[in-house]
């Protein structure tokens, strides 16, 4: 299913108006700059066809009006923030809307014969004709091939996009459909230069404006507009005779009109297919968008009583640690309480906000990132600079350090969520009843996202522009060595947001590290609907603990690297250098080592020496460690022999997330993947082998978010997954595995049209 189609409430009379005459105005220069180009290219060349030729003209007109159409509808949509997605669906459903469409068209064509047998029958009325200011237009629409390519194909579709797709959908913003409808007919009808016209134009105008507002398929009325233009081609067809329809009686004089019962028949069939369209069509939600409601506040806390003169002393003491300590924490929680309670009413209004708007949020941020690099780093380096970033680990302060070339490809991943399509509306399943009840099973937003994280302030960004991107609120808690930079980027969403015309509120950042309000935070499950921790076990951990809210995440990432009897060894080799060394410590990097026991004696001594190589550490069992020894490492190289040590039982189990990998041999398929299970993290683990008959048994039997065969663990990720972008990778089973990209922040809604069922 499309995405919803907003009107859009900044677009005016005036703007409709400009619009109509900046159309009039290009196709005039367009069709003069392309005429007069021709004539010149014609002077030079064979061309046997002169510039009066009606099929040029006709051709001329085409390229005249696409580019017209094209130059304004994209002034428009960039004016208003929005995509051509915004003009209306292409594709419109059922697709038994097509059937009713050729009665309407029946309709409307013996409507249009009468009111000409009205004209002969009434000279008075031929001044329609002295008013027409396209004297060759029947010539032109009938010219070989190119008169019916303008008339029923370009026409209709430039039309559509301009007086439906932009006029009638802005009006839609300000006035009731009944008056947008009516004046955008209005101005349909003037831009036709042809008051002779002026019947057939209101008339399919108002009933193209009624299936546009009904439908919002743009596709569905070009398609409309084109059969009602081909209409006239096709009428000498008919395989009957009607008086005054396309026939005349011999030996009448004077003027022919329909018989009564043909008129009825029209008008029979007019009502009937849009009866049918209204009967196809499901009941659609309002065109207006609706205003960004003032989110919920907590009342004021009521002012102290006055001091009495006998208090007056003890009113000037500090107070008691214990009430002190009770106040803050009362004030704390009302802050975080007041926050989320914003999130939530910025959450309502972000389920149904247009992707335009949501997509000109992001390019706000992103160019606000670009522009903001003096301020952003000032901001880093005062958190750099703080007791407790002195305390992290060569890791975490890198992760926490900006530079300028990490802020410009933070805003160049923001803008390459805007090129992500938007998971809002769409239609998962579809089917009907036998008692005629349609149910649609569509994917939402979740509401509220928390997401608390350490020193990683690129998180803020990627979490707040996911969030938005699939319409989700999101407070973000930081830890205390990012505080500065935090903020500096929570200010800079929370302008882009307000330029875009979204609620302030829906990216939020928790004011103070205090872990009090990390604690009121994970209670408030009325208001906040899930809970994403990214750092450290111990943070997750907490978290998991300490929340009422559901909680997506993953402990550890203890990922395993199984090279079966039948692996490639230079395809093993590859893949675990790459899964244990490319970057040790990402939770998807490789930390276990298993070989078949059958290959063991061969291929470990390979694997250990490339990986001693890369100064990494191993931990061995007793079988990997007596191999390694007969393979005589340490005569080959001695410094080699250093860095192979006896495992422990928790080097079994463990994530080291640095040059470290625990060694095993094992002597079968079953064994390794019963060890996965036992020992892993259910996160990514890999079999290296030829075998696929062994690789389709790895890969059904390891529980784990991500099985690979013949692949690096590295790939269990986002972006490597073709979802442009993620919030974490979860090893959870409900409600999203793996990779979180904007489909995992959605849930789903069912929506049931009926026509009057009742349960007996």
């Amino acid at each position: 299913m499309s995405r919803p189609i907003y009107a859009s409430p900044r677009f005016s009379l005036l703007t409709a108006l400009a619009v109509m005459l900046g159309v009039l105005l290009g196709e005039t220069i367009a069709t003069a700059a392309i005429g007069f180009g021709y004539r010149i290219v014609s002077l030079f060349s064979l061309h046997s066809l002169p510039a009066a030729d009606p099929r040029i003209t006709a051709l001329v007109t085409m390229l005249a009006k696409l580019l017209t159409c094209a130059l304004v509808s994209h002034v428009v949509l960039r004016r208003a923030g929005e995509t051509w997605d915004a003009v209306g669906r292409v594709r419109f459903t059922p697709g038994l809307l097509v059937v009713p469409l050729v009665p309407v068209i029946a309709g409307i064509v013996i409507f249009l014969s009468e009111i000409d047998n009205l004209q002969r029958a009434y000279p008075w009325l031929d001044f329609r004709h002295q008013l027409d200011f396209v004297p060759g237009l029947e010539e032109l629409l009938g010219s070989a091939w190119t008169g019916p390519l303008l008339t029923v194909v370009v026409g209709p579709i430039v039309e559509e996009i301009i007086f439906r797709g932009l006029i009638l959908r802005g009006l839609l913003g300000r006035w009731r459909p009944w008056l947008a409808i009516a004046v955008s007919t209005l101005l349909f009808s003037a831009i036709h230069l042809n008051l002779a016209q002026a019947p057939i134009t209101l008339m399919l105008g108002a009933v193209l404006g009624w299936v546009y507002v009904r439908t919002r398929s743009i596709g569905l009325c070009a398609l409309l507009h084109g059969l009602n233009n081909s209409a006239s081609y096709v009428s000498d067809f008919v395989p009957f005779e009607v008086d005054g329809f396309n026939h005349v009686p011999e030996g009448v004089a004077g003027h022919v009109f329909h018989p009564w019962w043909f008129d009825l028949t029209g008008v029979a069939l007019f009502i009937t297919g849009l009866w049918l369209i209204h009967r196809f069509t499901r009941p659609v939600e309002a065109w207006r968008r609706p205003p960004v409601p003032e989110p919920p506040l907590l009342p004021p806390r009521p002012l102290a009583p006055p001091v009495l003169a006998q208090d007056a002393n003890r009113g000037c003491q500090p107070p008691v640690p214990g009430e002190l300590s009770q106040r803050m924490a009362a004030e704390l929680a009302s802050l975080v309480t007041s926050i989320a309670q914003r999130a939530r009413a910025a959450s309502l209004v972000l389920a149904t906000a247009p992707a335009a708007a949501k997509d000109a949020a992001l390019a706000k941020i992103a160019d606000l990132i670009d522009a903001s690099h003096e301020a952003l780093l000032a901001a880093n380096a005062q958190d750099l600079a703080s007791p407790e970033a002195a305390e992290l680990s060569a890791a975490s302060r890198e992760r926490l350090t900006l530079t300028a070339a990490k802020l410009t490809h933070l805003a160049q991943s923001v803008r390459e969520v805007i090129a992500l399509p938007d998971p809002v509306g769409a239609e998962l399943e579809a089917w009907t009843r036998p008692n005629g009840l349609r149910i649609r099973k569509l994917r939402v937003p979740i509401g509220v996202i928390g997401i608390i994280y350490e020193s990683r302030p690129n998180v803020t960004v990627d979490c707040a522009v996911l969030c938005l991107k699939s319409g989700n609120a999101s407070i973000l808690r930081g830890g205390k060595e990012c505080f500065f930079t935090n903020t500096a980027l929570a200010e800079l969403i929370r302008q882009a947001i307000i330029a875009a015309g979204l609620p302030a509120d829906a990216v939020q950042l928790i004011p103070t590290t205090d872990r009090a309000a990390l604690t009121t935070l994970l209670k408030l499950d009325t208001l906040i609907h899930c809970i994403i921790p990214r750092g450290g076990e111990s943070l997750i951990r907490y978290v998991t603990a300490n929340s009422t809210i559901p909680v997506i995440k993953h402990y550890t990432g203890v990922c395993f690297v199984y090279a079966d009897r039948d692996a490639d060894p230079d395809l093993a080799e590859k893949i675990l250098i790459n899964a244990k060394t490319q970057r040790p410590g990402v939770c998807n990097a490789a930390e276990q080592l298993l070989v078949h026991a059958a290959v063991a004696d061969e291929l470990l001594p390979r694997l250990a020496s490339a990986l001693l190589a890369k100064n990494v550490q191993l931990r061995c069992d007793a079988a990997s460690l007596a191999i390694l020894n007969r393979s005589q490492l340490s005569t080959l190289n001695p410094q080699l022999s250093t860095a192979v040590a006896p495992a422990t039982a928790s080097d079994f189990t463990a994530e080291f997330l640095d040059l470290i990998m625990a060694v095993r041999v094992v002597d079968s398929l079953e064994t390794a993947i019963a060890t996965i299970n036992r020992d892993g993290s259910a996160h990514s683990d890999v079999i290296v082998t030829r075998d696929e008959a062994a690789a389709r048994r790895f890969q059904a039997g390891v529980d784990s978010a991500a099985v690979f065969w013949n692949a690096s663990t590295r790939f269990n990720d986002g972006f490597e997954f073709g979802f442009g972008a993620e919030i974490g990778i979860s090893t959870d089973r409900l409600h999203a595995r793996g990779p979180m990209g904007l489909r995992e922040l959605c849930t789903y809604k069912f929506v049931i049209d009926g026509d009057g069922q009742v349960r007996g």
